[in-house]
């Protein structure tokens, strides 16, 4: 599931819409995926503070699988869409470091400059730039909670398909 901010619906990517669907939230906490996409706000509210979701984010996804290499650095990846990266067939996400969230400020406040997606059609590379501006709130509100959650010896994981 995924919501797509440029049309403003709710999509269930798996079996509709093809592309790169992204979030994170604290190590245990299961997302409760009913709850997150509820119409009814106060239904929703707790989710949305636990869990982040971005949808075709390519230049975060650039910098997270990166991350994710530097973390798994024994992982080859295998077939025709490697040189894509970390994907959600991977035994384990990115997980937010002190010297991730460290990067990761550094990139939000650059545009992600370090991290252009040269392919992933899928992960909306050809509107990255626009992504950049439009998730730049929420990048910032997802540093802070990651920062957070750092200082209180929580850990946050990013995942993400594609």
């Amino acid at each position: 599931m995924g919501f797509d901010k440029r049309v403003n619906k709710l999509t269930i990517n798996k079996r509709k819409d093809m592309g790169l669907d992204q979030h994170a939230h604290l190590r245990g906490h299961k997302v409760n995926w009913e709850k997150y996409y509820s119409d009814n706000e106060e239904e929703s509210k707790t989710e949305h503070e636990q869990v982040f979701v971005w949808r075709k984010h390519a230049r975060l996804q650039q910098f997270m699988s990166a991350m994710w290499d530097k973390q798994n650095k024994h992982h080859k990846h295998e077939g025709h869409l490697k040189h894509l990266g970390f994907n959600a067939d991977q035994d384990a996400p990115v997980y937010i470091t002190e010297e991730v969230a460290k990067e990761l400020a550094e990139q939000i406040q650059e545009g992600y400059k370090d991290y252009v997606a040269e392919d992933g059609f899928f992960w909306g590379q050809q509107f990255q730039e626009e992504s950049v501006k439009e998730y730049k709130e929420q990048d910032i509100k997802f540093l802070k909670f990651c920062e957070q959650a750092i200082n209180d010896k929580k850990v946050v994981e990013y995942w993400c398909s594609w």
